[in-house]
């Protein structure tokens, strides 16, 4: 990589005469155009470019520092050697093209030994704007820096993204930035000697940022072409217009432009902001997104058609009831904000025809997947199989169908249980085997026989199994009162069987032949007048 310092010689031929006292004053232009990056060499035409400019800023008069392609070594000796002598010239122009990478407040020059992938390598292996500006504040009302940058986006992942930051610019600094392209076309085919004034030009809409001190004398173009009221008598007013102007030409907006106009009617920049009143027409109120939205009329099943969309693709919309409401607008906004949309909350009719056609997809998607495990699972028909099915998919496809499947098994097995009741109450061939059966199965196959059996075997002392059971469960009896009451069965000459809290059939005997004792209901339950009789003697 070869470094250009054609002018070398005159620079320091300009700065030694400076120090000695008697030079007349010269124009300098430091150029550095970076285009041959190791990784980025489609943006070579910017190096391709560097002599047209060069050559044009020579015809111009300018004393030229440049170089193409150069590392940061060598853009730091190229910028010591103009800052050198910087004093003795009367204005300065700095141009610099290639990538520019910015954090949202510094702005780096990228040498092409410096890729920018990440903040710690732009910061540690590039020098800043700043820098730059500051040399070019020594010559306040005298000096013009100019950025190109290159149509080349850093590392996503870098935190940096392309262009130039918002900086703060000295006083009577001029800065104009832009598309590579467009400031090499500005300088060569507009500015560098034009019999236009420089104002204007910079004034005209375009994709150039223009921002600082625009100086009729800054040795670009001819300064006889400039008009009276350009020259800055009183630095404090030019300063005051160039900030109005630069309000005005940022927002475009008609109360910013006449305020300017009002100030400076003949200002630098008076005819380019009557220009733009002629162009702007009323601007026509645009709907706000709830209004656009509004205009669909959405039917109820249309609202719900856009929340089950919604669901289908993971957003949460609390609900599928056709009220769009806080849930749903949320749902919306962060479905917006994934497709790179606004994030209004609000639909418009392409919104949801995109929304439509992606919940098509992933339903589509979903009844495949749903097909699929039926197939590998509830379609054997074995029990265990459809209980795995409605665990996965309990509002799928053959969700209604493994329902009645299982409750085919599930009728069976109620059967067999009740069979198995009934078996064990037969082989009891007592008034209570039958009375667990019905305690059980109230509603059983064989409870007309049990209770006739009962009937049979203790005319004198039927009972409605079911009502005294349940009177013994409102009691709520603990394993403790169950072990008293078991005691005092004991003491009182009833044997309960073993005392452990459980009543089983002996103690449902022991009970009922207590109760029997005691004149009360025979039930062969617990129930309050038992209770106090046994606890309270």
């Amino acid at each position: 990589m070869q470094v250009r310092f054609k002018h070398l010689a005159t620079a320091l031929t300009l700065s030694w005469a400076a120090m000695a006292g008697g030079v007349s004053a010269a124009d300098l232009a430091l150029i550095v155009s970076n285009g041959d990056y190791d990784n980025l060499s489609e943006q070579r035409k910017i190096s391709r470019k560097h002599g047209d400019l060069v050559e044009a800023f020579k015809d111009q008069g300018f004393e030229v520092i440049e170089g193409a392609d150069l590392t940061r070594l060598e853009m730091l000796a190229l910028a010591k050697r103009a800052d050198g002598i910087s004093e003795a010239v009367d204005n300065l122009v700095i141009v610099l093209s290639g990538n520019m990478v910015n954090d949202g407040q510094q702005t780096w020059v990228l040498p092409v030994d410096t890729t920018g992938d990440s903040l710690l390598e732009a910061a540690f292996g590039a020098p800043t704007l700043d820098t730059f500006l500051a040399m070019a504040a020594a010559k306040p009302g005298h000096a013009s820096v100019f950025i190109g940058i290159s149509d080349v986006d850093p590392n996503r992942n870098s935190g940096l993204i392309s262009g130039v930051a918002d900086a703060r610019i000295p006083q009577g600094v001029l800065l104009v930035s832009g598309p590579a392209d467009d400031i090499e076309e500005l300088l060569t085919n507009d500015l560098l000697g034009s019999n236009r004034p420089m104002s204007a030009l910079l004034a005209n809409p375009s994709r150039i940022d223009v921002a600082g001190y625009v100086s009729p004398d800054n040795g670009l173009s001819d300064p006889s072409s400039e008009p009276a009221t350009a020259t800055p008598g009183n630095w404090v007013d030019f300063v005051a217009e160039q900030t109005l102007w630069a309000v005005a030409d940022k927002s475009n907006n008609p109360d910013d432009l006449e305020e300017y106009l009002r100030r400076f009617p003949t200002g630098i920049f008076a005819q380019a902001a009557r220009a733009r009143l002629d162009a702007i027409e009323p601007a026509a109120v645009a709907p706000t997104p709830e209004e656009i939205e509004a205009a669909l009329r959405l039917s109820r099943d249309a609202r719900r058609g856009i929340q089950t969309n919604l669901t289908l693709l993971g957003y949460d919309t609390r609900g599928v009831d056709g009220i769009l409401g806080r849930g749903s607008r949320a749902a919306i906004a962060a479905w917006q904000d994934n497709q790179r949309f606004t994030a209004t909350g609000y639909l418009t009719s392409p919104q949801i025809a995109r929304l439509s056609e992606q919940g098509d997809t992933e339903r589509a998607i979903q009844e495949a997947a749903d097909r699929r495990f039926w197939n590998a699972t509830g379609d054997s028909g074995r029990k265990g199989d459809l209980e795995i099915y409605l665990q996965r998919y309990p509002a799928g496809i053959f969700a209604d169908e493994a329902r009645e499947l299982l409750a085919v098994y599930e009728a069976e097995e109620r059967t067999r249980l009740d069979n198995d009741a009934w078996s064990a109450a037969v082989a009891g061939s007592s008034a209570n085997s039958y009375r667990a059966y019905l305690a059980e199965f109230p509603q059983g196959v064989y409870a007309s026989v049990a209770k006739q059996r009962i009937a049979a075997l203790d005319p004198d002392g039927a009972i409605d199994v079911n009502a005294a059971k349940a009177a013994e469960d409102r009691l709520n009896l603990n394993v403790a009162t169950r072990l008293l009451i078991e005691n005092r069965l004991k003491s009182a000459g009833f044997n309960p069987g073993t005392l452990d809290g459980r009543f089983d059939d002996r103690t449902r005997k022991a009970i009922k032949r207590y109760q029997q004792h005691r004149d009360l209901k025979q039930t062969g339950y617990i129930d309050a007048a038992t209770v106090r009789a046994l606890l309270l003697g």
